[in-house]
């Protein structure tokens, strides 16, 4: 764990950090208040989700200033100079055994202008207390249930209703179970942009929409507004967590590395979130890319998985779903605490308001917009098919996904007038894209 005493962004904290007076800039003017966070910034143990506070991480300028984190099974606590800065309980590794975490190295150190002391060092492992109570001189164990399945099982999508992209289905199950009733498809097939958007990949097909191909680019991707469209930046968070974001809610992607180096932790993980209801969604696993891990059998070791249009879980070992294949950035989403009610008024407007530009989008990956129709009738036009005989055609990842698949308009705009979702479904092709083929 990396321990940081301040004046570097919160994005530059590592992998496991936790700091104090984070995110400053430089400066010889103290009354620029704006330059100075003075942040209690960390990321949750396991998950990796990251935490920023301003205004709660000022130390003295001067002399000695003593900090204390601590990371307990029920609170952490941020102490300094003996005043409690910070103090949170419910974080979802609190319910886990972290005996079972890979040790780790503990790295203390700063950044910033001006030379650091360090007068005193200590590391303290919290006092445990066994869950074991006497009744009568008898002794009561509490044992672990060997399987479980979350009662609410059904299809993730009905695509004879329209619904097209199997990792909005994902993340609308999500929210059906968190009690969520307003974050249904057509919500997130408008705010990821989906339902409007053509898209066109610069290689190999990458996904089935702008959600899907955001998910292949990797964890720390995002599309950043621009004067003319949007780029494709590395940041945190980053497509994925800014969208349950959005909701409300937190969210951590744990790549399949990081599932592979400590993977009976994260089985303990899956378990506890099917104890408590809810599913982890998938993303990578096999064709359809996404789905979701809604149960388990045999204290995890066994899972069962949702995808497609399958209207039951299909059985598969821990081993099966973390072996390596060819889809790129592989992972689970865990969705975690709620953090705030966001207006679904304003989520609304603000992706209509920005839908121009994602229409003008182009990354080094791909296109979107009247540019991905047109690049792909140029790969037919230059031969791209010419040696592909009739029954080799695949016309699903070849023609129906890159270019006919995005809903109508229509399917969304009732929700922006509060009238309801819709649930028509056909092609739409942007104004001057109907190219002769």
């Amino acid at each position: 764990m990396g321990y940081y005493a301040g004046g570097i962004a919160a994005g530059n904290l590592s992998q496991t950090g936790f700091g104090v007076n984070m995110g400053n800039q430089p400066s010889e003017d103290l009354s620029k208040a704006f330059l100075r966070r003075e942040a209690i910034t960390f990321r949750q143990p396991v998950f990796l989700d990251l935490y920023d506070f301003p205004g709660r991480g000022k130390l003295r300028a001067k002399g000695y200033n003593r900090v204390t984190w601590i990371l307990g099974p029920r609170h952490l606590a941020v102490i300094i100079n003996g005043e409690i800065r910070y103090c949170g309980t419910g974080f979802p590794y609190m319910s886990l055994d972290l005996s079972r975490a890979v040790p780790g190295d503990i790295i203390i150190g700063s950044n910033g202008q001006g030379m650091k002391y360090l007068k005193s060092i200590r590391i303290s492992q919290l006092a445990y207390t066994p869950k074991t109570r006497l009744q009568k001189e008898e002794l009561l164990m509490t044992t672990k249930q060997s399987n479980n399945i979350i009662p609410n099982i059904h299809r993730l999508v009905t695509d004879e209703y329209g619904e097209n992209y199997w990792f909005n289905g994902c993340a609308r199950y999500v929210m059906e179970c968190l009690g969520e009733t307003d974050y249904d498809y057509n919500f997130f097939a408008g705010i990821t942009g989906d339902v409007f958007t053509q898209y066109y990949p610069k290689g190999e097909f990458r996904g089935e929409g702008v959600s899907g191909y955001m998910l292949a680019e990797g964890p720390y991707k995002n599309l950043r507004e621009t004067d003319t469209g949007f780029a494709l930046v590395s940041e945190e968070p980053g497509f994925i967590e800014s969208l349950f974001e959005k909701c409300g809610y937190a969210s951590t992607f744990v790549s399949r590395r990081e599932l592979r180096k400590n993977p009976d932790m994260y089985r303990q993980t899956l378990v506890s979130y099917i104890d408590r209801g809810l599913p982890v969604i998938v993303w990578g696993a096999g064709e359809p890319p996404a789905g979701v891990l809604v149960g388990y059998e045999e204290f995890g070791k066994t899972l069962l998985y949702m995808t497609g249009n399958n209207g039951q879980p299909e059985r598969i070992s821990l081993e099966s779903i973390l072996e390596e294949n060819e889809f790129p950035n592989p992972g689970w989403i865990f969705i975690g605490n709620k953090k705030e009610n966001p207006s679904l008024a304003e989520l609304y407007r603000e992706a209509v308001r920005v839908l121009p530009k994602l229409l003008a989008t182009e990354t080094e990956s791909f296109w979107f917009g009247a540019s991905a129709f047109l690049a792909w009738a140029e790969d037919i036009e230059q031969g791209r098919f010419d040696c592909v005989k009739p029954e080799e055609f695949a016309p699903w990842s070849a023609h129906t996904a890159l270019c006919l698949r995005p809903g109508h308009q229509r399917q969304l705009l009732p929700c922006l007038s509060g009238e309801g979702h819709g649930t028509e479904s056909g092609s739409h092709l942007p104004e001057g894209s109907q190219r002769p083929l």
